[in-house]
């Protein structure tokens, strides 16, 4: 509901390139065409794990048309990283490590000669032992896919033998707590492999200036990031690099971080002449990082009142071929929303001979959500309590301590199971087949570097400029916290484009840190601009700053109000004044902690014939703090949910269990959900202002998509008494349970303990 306190926000906006979207005006990075451009095609490994013997390239680049071949050797020989370890050569030099991994690239005339360049180079390869399964590569006896990795740069290796990284995270004497405990319940769950699903394939253009500058027009989430990656595997300086980041046609997290850049990029520089890439949609699925499947082991003490005493939680990590966004989301979400007071978490990275693993929408969170929530079910249903009183007596309070050690402040996490509990009237019975599952969801509002700077222009507008890449609307936002800060409409802040060369350093637009991150940016420099309009203004009536205000576009005098000049007044003066032409500025590195809550409930139906699952109603209620833009906050609720209902029931990125191969790149195979396969869906805006965020606001879109596998399965065991602890929730998968087949999934704790010297009775 709109309130009288914001003149700006809490009201719909529509998006500030609305116009140039709908008129097709918008130009994209496969939408750039340059003079003399060259079309890009690569070549991609038809092994899993295998060292490159030969590699002729010359019947392609003899093939008219064709300008230039490229392959590993070409680039310095320089490993980087997309993790914490630098793992990995842009292209490989001598071994390959998954199929799909581009060993070549060709720039031709156009992109059909291209084609037909790359089916003349010939590869022989020589095949090294593999290994797909990330269980199995944790054993003594794999093959292992690094053999140099304790060798490599980076944040260094762990524990050896395919574990790229383990993070963890104890509290308290875990095994006292388990001994004390009235029950200990114990499961594993498995996740699956996730495509991030954007509609607009990986596409960019590179070009060189004539002073030798290398441009790149790129699809991206982060165009520093770009510029930083291309630097390192060129051997060029940042400074000699100018990423240019077009609209974007989704990401979700996959475009985060260099990925094919380089290769137009280098042939440009060979050629001298523009060179374009866009991806086709197989090879989305097969080159470029997708979510690979995670397997979690948990275990929980609780005692007879439903209190959780003690947590132990495993979770294992399959990071491909290449450490990427691995295990860094995963390892305090073993928790949950929850007072948890003596625990064990441990998340593992583990390489196999598969696809990298790249970013999704708070990568990891969802497979623990849907790990924790179910594991909460269990406890509920084991001890005979009802699921959402077991999760109101153990969910977090203000003032206690989260996992990371920081002290949880206000927040609106009981309203937003209040509000599940009103709207879907729980608990109440159901006919046979249908059930009620519940799901909380925590994640945190994202921080990182964040720079704005705004500009009054002569006509008492603003030009707002970040070097935050516009995704999901998030430029309507920043406009809107200008306008609101700076005391004018909507419509008088102009939002520039912007590429590195000419807006200020910022992070990446994923990990929900736009908003509350660089919204707070943008909200100091309209503070900063504000004083610097005031100052002029005190020099120009002859009144102390102190007894002058601010509102609707001038500052005036506070006890003599039609006293006052306009911004456009007090911009045209300040082109001769001493501090100059007004700009306000305003930089940050890092936000406090800032969680956020949502609750979320699904009804299902389900047919015990056939095992289907058909979720009838959803209903989320999250904790936005302050609602910046409604109708852009409901949207990105509407679209995380319908992200989370694809990963529960029909998504799934399957892989040869041999070689690892991708074996649906395709979205004919590849199953989203359309709008008929979809619930009615009901959203509750929860209005807890953050103590830190711009004007009270949270982050909005991970969350969304955390909590349907969770809530959608412990429906389906409400509504037929079968918990199913694999996804995706498909109907074979459910009847096969009904029919009382073996839902075991295997998990060798043990090992694991011992390998640390765990000791437990």
């Amino acid at each position: 509901m709109t309130t009288t306190q914001f003149k700006v926000l809490e009201r719909n906006h529509p998006r500030v390139d609305a116009h140039d979207k709908v008129t097709g005006r918008a130009a994209y990075a496969s939408d750039v065409y340059l003079p003399g451009m060259l079309a890009c095609k690569l070549l991609p490994s038809a092994r899993n794990h295998a060292r490159i013997t030969r590699l002729d390239t010359s019947k392609a680049a003899a093939l008219p048309g064709v300008r230039c071949v490229i392959t590993g050797t070409d680039f310095p020989d320089i490993r980087y990283g997309s993790g914490a370890l630098r793992d990995r050569y842009v292209m490989p030099r001598e071994v390959v490590n998954f199929v799909g991994e581009p060993i070549a690239a060709v720039a031709a005339d156009d992109e059909a000669t291209a084609q037909e360049a790359i089916e003349l180079i010939e590869v022989e390869y020589e095949d090294l032992p593999s290994v797909v399964n990330p269980l199995a590569a944790m054993g003594d006896n794999a093959a292992t896919v690094h053999p140099e990795v304790e060798n490599y740069e980076g944040y260094g290796f762990t524990l050896g033998h395919n574990v790229s990284t383990l993070l963890d995270a104890d509290r308290g004497d875990v095994e006292q707590a388990f001994k004390d405990a009235d029950v200990v319940v114990e499961d594993v769950y498995r996740s699956q492999g996730i495509n991030q699903g954007f509609l607009e394939p990986m596409a960019c253009v590179a070009d060189v200036e004539p002073n030798g500058r290398l441009v790149i027009y790129a699809s991206t989430q982060g165009p520093y990031q770009i510029r930083a990656g291309l630097a390192a595997v060129l051997e060029i300086p940042v400074s000699r690099i100018r990423v240019v980041a077009m609209e974007l046609g989704g990401g979700f997290g996959a475009k985060l971080r260099l990925a094919f850049e380089a290769f137009p990029a280098l042939l440009a520089m060979k050629t001298g002449r523009p060179v374009k890439l866009v991806n086709t949609r197989e090879e989305v699925f097969t080159m470029n990082g997708p979510r690979l499947p995670v397997t979690n082991y948990i275990r929980s003490g609780v005692m007879r009142d439903g209190t959780i005493t003690a947590r132990e939680a495993y979770t294992i990590f399959d990071v491909g071929a290449y450490l990427g966004a691995g295990p860094n989301s995963g390892i305090g979400h073993g928790i949950g929303a929850y007072r948890v007071p003596n625990f064990r978490l441990r998340s593992y990275g583990v390489y196999t001979n598969k696809i990298y693993v790249g970013s999704y929408r708070a990568s990891g969170v969802a497979d623990m959500t849907f790990a924790v929530e179910s594991h909460m079910d269990h406890i509920a249903h084991e001890l005979g309590i009802d699921p959402f009183d077991l999760r109101v007596h153990n969910a977090l309070r203000e003032g206690d301590v989260s996992v990371s050690g920081a002290v949880v402040p206000t927040n609106g996490l009981m309203e937003t199971l209040e509000a599940i509990r009103e709207k879907m009237d729980w608990p109440r019975d159901l006919e046979d087949g249908h059930g009620l599952g519940l799901a909380l969801c925590e994640w945190r509002s994202g921080s990182g570097p964040s720079t704005a700077a705004i500009s009054v222009n002569d006509d008492g507008t603003v030009s707002l400029l970040t070097g935050s890449t516009d995704i999901s609307g998030s430029d309507t936002s920043l406009a809107a916290i200008a306008a609101e800060a700076l005391g004018i409409p909507m419509e008088s802040v102009i939002v520039a484009k912007r590429d590195t060369d000419m807006a200020p350093y910022t992070g990446q637009s994923g990990g929900s840190r736009v908003v509350y991150s660089q919204g707070t940016a943008v909200f100091r420099a309209a503070q900063d601009t504000i004083h610097k309009l005031t100052a002029l203004a005190s020099e120009r009536l002859g009144v102390p700053e102190d007894a002058l205000g601010s509102e609707d576009g001038r500052i005036y005098v506070l006890d003599n109000e039609p006293q006052g000049l306009t911004f456009a007044q007090l911009a045209a003066a300040s082109i001769t004044s001493r501090g100059g032409p007004i700009i306000g500025t305003a930089s940050l590195s890092s936000m406090p902690y800032t969680p956020v809550f949502a609750a979320q409930a699904a009804e299902v139906k389900v047919d015990r014939g056939t095992g289907q699952v058909k979720v009838l109603r959803y209903v989320q209620a999250q904790d936005v703090g302050v609602a910046i833009n409604p109708m852009a906050v409901e949207g990105q609720l509407d679209g995380g949910v319908v992200q989370g209902i694809g990963r529960a029931l029909t998504e799934d990125q399957q892989f040869d269990p041999d070689t690892g191969a991708v074996r649906n790149p395709s979205f004919a195979s590849y199953l989203m959900p359309l709008a008929i396969d979809l619930p009615e869906m009901e959203i509750v805006l929860v209005n807890v202002p953050a103590p830190d965020g711009p004007f009270g606001a949270r982050a909005v879109a991970e969350p969304p998509g955390f909590g349907p596998p969770a809530a959608i399965a412990n429906a389906v065991y409400d509504a037929v008494g079968v918990r199913v602890k694999e996804l995706p929730l498909s109907g074979e998968r459910v009847l096969a349970a009904l029919q009382g087949e073996d839902q075991d999934i295997p998990f060798d704790v043990e090992t694991l303990r011992r390998a640390e010297g765990i000791v437990t009775d």
